[in-house]
């Protein structure tokens, strides 16, 4: 084509677009500027036809698409394959996504789990330190009664002896001393008296009782059923109502570290005139084969062992056994007509 056309290549692109853009073969005239000249060409479908006879005429093949099915069979295979190396790939995508997924579920529920944990080791500690607290301070008053009131009690003996020698301003002297004295050791009795939990100078003893196993079970895990029986004395010895207040605390603690599964709770307080009972049972697994009810080692000031010395400091006794069914029955026994008690100021 280029030897029919040397210049005028846009009229030679112009025409070669018509012809490859038609369904049907071109059949018209048309001019190129050749080396020999300008020349004239007469088309006819697939042929130019110079004018001069000299010149030959030029033959135009048209290539059409083919259709040959092995072409459309590699074709169609190379589309699936290509779509199935996108879905594997989408499928490789989606497991990973699934396995990151699937560990920061995991990690979220170790995360959990150790903050329970964390929960609830913090409220062990903090009803331990509790319990450090209010036995550290009945011990001191149990040692200013036993020790300080003991003291001041034979000072005063030896003072009232003295008075009853002496005479004049050495009499008067002394009376002084003895009144102080005797103002002093009032003041240890007050200290020794106020040693018990403040719930109970502000509800009074069975409320107290009441109050704290309603607290144990206002989470509503636990179905709480508090009872009261008998007539509740106008006043009970401040050591039995702070030793039984502790017990109550102390086995409440013990159903919800130790017992798995309690669904309902009774406390019982009975006034029976010569005596005061507290029974606190549960509906749990009650003890494990083989293990005898004889405190918590781990945590002895807190466990049974703590809840029995209590008694035996006021003269009661405490019981702790398997309840009729399941589950596992506390019972503190204290006689109100029982010898001198250790721990009662005097």
């Amino acid at each position: 084509m280029l030897d029919i056309c040397t210049s005028r290549v846009e009229a030679l692109r112009t025409f070669l677009l018509a012809c490859s853009g038609s369904r049907q073969p071109l059949i018209e005239k048309v001019r190129f500027d050749g080396p020999g000249g300008t020349t004239d060409y007469r088309c006819f479908g697939n042929v130019l036809v110079p004018r001069r006879k000299s010149r030959p005429a030029t033959l135009l093949l048209r290539l059409f698409p083919a259709l040959d099915p092995r072409f459309s069979a590699t074709a169609e295979r190379m589309k699936r394959l290509t779509a199935e190396r996108q879905r594997r790939f989408a499928m490789q995508q989606f497991d990973e996504l699934r396995s990151d997924r699937f560990r920061l579920v995991e990690q979220y529920c170790c995360v959990a789990e150790a903050l329970r944990v964390v929960e609830a080791r913090t409220h062990e500690l903090k009803d331990e330190l509790s319990h450090i607290r209010a036995d550290e301070r009945e011990r001191i008053a149990r040692d200013l009664h036993d020790h300080a009131g003991q003291e001041m009690a034979l000072v005063l003996v030896e003072l009232r002896e003295l008075q009853e020698r002496a005479r004049g301003l050495t009499r008067q002297r002394l009376d002084e001393i003895a009144v102080h004295v005797a103002g002093v050791g009032r003041k240890i009795h007050h200290a020794v008296v106020n040693g018990r939990p403040r719930i109970i100078e502000e509800l009074g003893f069975s409320r107290a009782i009441q109050t704290m196993a309603a607290s144990f079970a206002a989470d509503g895990r636990l179905g709480l059923i508090f009872k009261k029986r008998g007539a509740e004395p106008d006043l009970l010895p401040v050591a039995v109502e702070a030793a039984l207040y502790r017990v109550a605390q102390e086995a409440l603690t013990n159903v919800l570290k130790h017992a798995r599964g309690v669904r309902k709770l009774d406390v019982v307080l009975d006034f029976a005139g010569k005596s005061i009972s507290l029974t606190i049972a549960d509906d749990g697994p009650g003890f494990a084969p083989g293990v005898e009810p004889v405190g918590d080692a781990a945590s002895p000031g807190i466990g049974l062992r703590g809840m029995r010395q209590r008694m035996d400091d006021i003269g009661g006794t405490l019981a702790v056994g398997p309840r009729c069914g399941k589950g596992i029955i506390v019972t503190a026994v204290v006689p109100l007509t029982c010898g001198p008690q250790r721990s009662v100021p005097s």
